[in-house]
This record gives C-alpha cells, sequence and structure tokens, in this order.
C-alpha cells in the first residue's frame, strides 16, 4: 500500500490519542479542584477578580460600591420583545422607565449589586459599556426568579463537558410598568480561556473554579437581601 494513503490514517490515530490524554488530564487536574474549599475564598477572590480581570466594571458603576457581581444576559425572546415594542412604537411609555434598548444578546453582560440597587450592564462590541439599567428596591421587590437550566447560547462549545461545568442561568422578571421583562443571571462568571494557558490545566480550573465561586455569590447575596427571590 502506497505509505501516503496511510498519513490519514495515523493523523486520526495520533488526533484520537491525544483527545483520551487531555481528557484524561482535564479530569485529574479538575479533581484537584474542591469547589467547597474554594468557596470559602469567596471574599478574597471577589477583590482579586475586581482588581484584575473584571476592573473595568468599578470605572462602569463610577464609583458605586460593589458587593457582588456575575456574568449576564439577555435573553433571545426579551431582544425580540423589545425590537417588536420599538417597531410598534409602545416602549416609551413603559421601558424607557428604565432606559431599555437591549437588542443586542451576544456580546457581554454583567450584573453588579449595590446595597439595595441590581445593576445590568452590556458592553457593544469594542468591549466598551453600551447599557447601563439600575433596578432599585422597589421593582427588585416585585421581581421573581426561576430556574432557566444550562444557558442556551454555550450549549454547542459546552456540548462534549460534564454537566457540572455547564453554566446554568436563573429568570429574573421584573414588573416594568405592567410589561414583565426577563433577564438571565448567570450561575458563573464567563471565561474565556487565555489561548497561552490552554495546556495548563490546573490554571485553567483554577480560574474557573474563582469565576463560578464569584459568580455565586452574587445569586446568594441577592436572594438574602430580597426575600421575595
Amino acid at each position: 500500500m502506497d505509505p501516503i494513503f496511510l498519513t490519514p490514517v495515523a493523523v486520526v490515530i495520533v488526533s484520537l490519542v491525544v483527545m483520551v490524554i487531555m481528557k484524561k488530564r482535564h479530569r485529574a487536574a479538575q479533581a484537584e479542584i474542591n469547589l467547597d474549599q474554594e468557596r470559602g475564598h469567596y471574599a478574597s477572590y471577589k477583590d482579586e477578580l475586581l482588581n484584575r480581570d473584571f476592573s473595568f466594571l468599578k470605572t462602569w458603576m463610577g464609583g458605586k460600591a460593589i458587593d457582588a457581581f456575575s456574568s449576564g444576559s439577555v435573553p433571545q425572546s426579551t431582544a425580540d420583545k423589545v425590537q417588536d415594542l420599538i417597531g410598534d412604537g409602545l416602549k416609551n411609555v413603559a421601558l424607557s422607565t428604565v432606559g431599555v434598548k437591549l437588542r443586542r444578546v451576544e456580546t457581554d453582560a454583567f450584573w453588579v449589586l449595590s446595597g439595595k440597587d441590581l445593576h445590568f450592564l452590556t458592553a457593544d462590541t469594542d468591549g466598551d459599556l453600551e447599557e447601563h439599567l439600575v433596578f432599585d428596591n422597589f421593582r427588585i421587590e416585585k421581581a421573581r426568579l426561576q430556574d432557566g437550566g444550562v444557558l442556551k447560547t454555550q450549549l454547542g462549545f459546552y456540548a462534549k463537558q460534564a454537566e457540572a461545568d455547564l453554566p446554568k442561568v436563573q429568570l429574573i422578571t421584573f414588573d416594568i410598568d405592567g410589561q414583565p421583562m426577563t433577564l438571565e443571571i448567570h450561575d458563573r462568571l464567563r471565561y474565556a480561556v487565555d489561548p497561552s494557558d490552554v495546556l495548563n490545566l490546573m490554571k485553567l480550573h483554577q480560574i474557573r473554579a474563582k469565576y463560578q465561586v464569584v459568580g455565586e455569590g452574587l445569586l446568594a447575596e441577592l436572594k438574602s437581601r430580597f426575600s421575595n427571590l
């Protein structure tokens, strides 16, 4: 047989071997992380991430206190609804009371709990602040939370990962002058892997654990301050 025909077979075999090895290493690195112990470092992790990876939030918040923070997103259904309302000319009565535009669903978004106010901040395609909505305690006291399951936009990326690794969302629905508006609160901060860290699996899992611990803190703080949630 011509050796050239064996090359694709060899590539497939090597790829499978590398995949199996990397999977085992991922599991071994993950097993080294004890999330319960990591949660004990919540306060220091929050300060660390706020001063490093998410320092821009302090600028976006204009000096207001950041008691807890996590990632968020705009459900496609909400974006469609806002777009429809804008098209129907109905937004100015209800949605403008919180300055709602929310027509983008694919860029980064964050929740920040500051005292009794819940801030929703979205980035534009350049990573700069685009929207800053503030839900005060009166709106939060009328809001409701429900389990939203796994973050739908992440299903493709995370399809082959363990269930425990999948970001999960809580749907928070506000009453905006009779108009329900639902947004998503993630149970962890969105983690974009630095390409230079791809092979450092222990570092990847340690960073991911910090992002999860800090993100979880937002929902815990929110529920502790608002008994209706």
